[in-house]
């Protein structure tokens, strides 16, 4: 049975990552080596209920504790040293690519595969070039219907969107005009406007699950390769963080990037070694479910 401290640990992380614009919990959930399994679990709830509910209550509860804990010092990271704290995530992507691609390969390599592995790079790249302003959304205050049914389709657009490696449920709302909204409903507590976005989220997660499930079980390779291009293209995503200031290209050698260096490659290091450290554990689970 996987370690559920170890399932904890990774919530803490993919918590980290919703909070953070730009870096996709999917993504982190594969850098974990937990995406197959957290599909699963979430597609299959009522298949071996008890642990599958155990599995997501554990991680709910990490991301929970990791949104909570550590907001305050991400924000300050970000803020202060903002240079060396995408690269570090940067180096978390970078040190789970082996493991991707070595999925995406494990029968054998197809050309035909690079054609999904192309449409999610390029999925990434569009994000790079466009990046919708939040301010200029209007913000939505009152619930009706016609309210109801576009916020509860963006967010289960989101939410579904949100489980799929690279891709941040965030910059979704931010696409679909909805982001403004919700944190200042978030802010607010505003309850009513609430109720078609904690939906639509459950809505989005659920139907996501089911269908990233039928996409590995039919397509497995064509979908890591797919996971593959969204991973990789998350990299320049955060690079654009760093050095693309508004609309300028800016880089500065100076102390903060020889640490980030530094702490990039404690993320790779880091990502690389957890997901073989857990491999083995995996594979009895994997096991145990067939």
């Amino acid at each position: 049975m996987m370690n559920y401290l170890y399932v904890f640990l990774a919530g803490v992380v993919i918590g980290i990552a919703n909070i953070i614009p730009g870096v996709s919990g999917g993504t982190m959930a594969v850098v974990m080596n937990i995406f197959d399994r957290l599909i699963e679990a979430i597609s299959n709830i009522r298949k071996e209920f008890k642990k599958n509910i155990l599995f997501l209550v554990m991680i709910g509860l990490g991301a929970g504790a990791g949104i909570l804990l550590f907001a305050n010092i991400i924000s300050y990271c970000r803020d202060h040293f903002p240079v060396a704290t995408n690269f570090f995530f940067v180096g978390l992507i970078v040190g789970s690519i082996p493991m991707v691609y070595k999925r995406a390969t494990v029968d054998s390599f197809k050309i035909s595969h690079l054609i999904p592995f192309a449409v999610a790079l390029g999925i990434m790249i569009f994000t790079i070039v466009f990046v919708p302003d939040s301010n200029t959304a209007s913000v939505m205050t009152e619930l009706n219907v016609m309210n109801f049914i576009l916020l509860f389709s963006a967010s289960t657009l989101a939410a579904a969107c949100m489980i799929i490696p690279g891709i941040s449920g965030s910059f979704v709302m931010l696409l679909l005009g909805a982001y403004t909204t919700v944190i200042n409903a978030i802010h607010d507590f505003n309850f009513f406007i609430l109720i078609p976005i904690v939906l639509g989220c459950a809505v989005g997660i659920l139907g996501g699950a089911k269908v990233i499930k039928f996409l590995l079980q039919r397509y497995p390779q064509a979908t890591y390769f797919s996971i593959l291009g969204l991973v990789i293209g998350s990299i320049p995503v955060l690079l654009k963080n760093v050095f693309w200031i508004k609309g300028v290209f800016t880089f500065h050698f100076n102390l903060e990037f020889a640490v980030a260096i530094l702490t990039l490659i404690v993320g790779a290091l880091l990502a690389y070694f957890l997901g073989s450290r857990i491999k083995e554990q995996e594979e009895p689970e994997k096991e145990d479910c067939q």
